[in-house]
């Protein structure tokens, strides 16, 4: 007997992470009735994950970060703090008129928490524009529009989604 063909069980199935019921034709171990041996079972995915994004195809052997951002992002964290903790706006203003539009709090975050485009964020995760167009109309990737209605994207966002949903490789 023929078995039918449910299109929506097939796409649901790549999304699910347990076991898949086997067929009572199907043997336990050994190989098939053809004598090729068996594939092993299929597992499903029980709650719907961010897909994974592609590895590079020809895999580093050295870091991905470069020394000279490596050292850069060992400085960070200190002289963030110093430059919030030292400095004022004061001098600087005596050379422009008016106000500043933002404070030096608000420089810093915008500095270290950057807006991305599309096309900057799917880089960073390694899919298409249209998978990260999936992430927010899900809610998984919180993002805004511009007046214009395109989509940006926090640096932070990006992070709080890669360790939500992303999947780290083995190592």
């Amino acid at each position: 007997m023929k078995k039918s063909f449910d299109p929506l069980a097939y796409i649901e199935s790549a999304f699910l992470d347990v076991e898949q019921p086997r067929d009572s034709n199907d043997r336990d171990q050994g190989s098939g009735s053809d004598g090729r041996p068996k594939r092993p079972r299929r597992r499903r995915r029980t709650d719907l994950s961010a897909p994974r994004p592609r590895m590079a195809e020809q895999p580093r052997t050295e870091s991905a970060v470069d020394p000279t951002l490596q050292e850069i992002w060992a400085k960070v964290p200190k002289s963030i703090e110093f430059l919030c903790r030292f400095f004022s706006d004061e001098v600087t203003a005596n050379y422009y008129r008016g106000n500043f539009k933002e404070s030096r709090q608000e420089l810093i975050r915008r500095l270290l928490d950057p807006e991305l485009t599309l096309e900057e964020t799917s880089r960073l995760l390694g899919v298409c524009p249209a998978t990260v167009r999936r992430y927010t109309n899900k809610g998984w990737l919180l993002h805004h529009r511009t007046p214009g209605g395109q989509r940006r994207f926090r640096l932070s966002s990006i992070v709080r989604f890669v360790e939500e949903h992303g999947r780290f490789p083995l190592e």
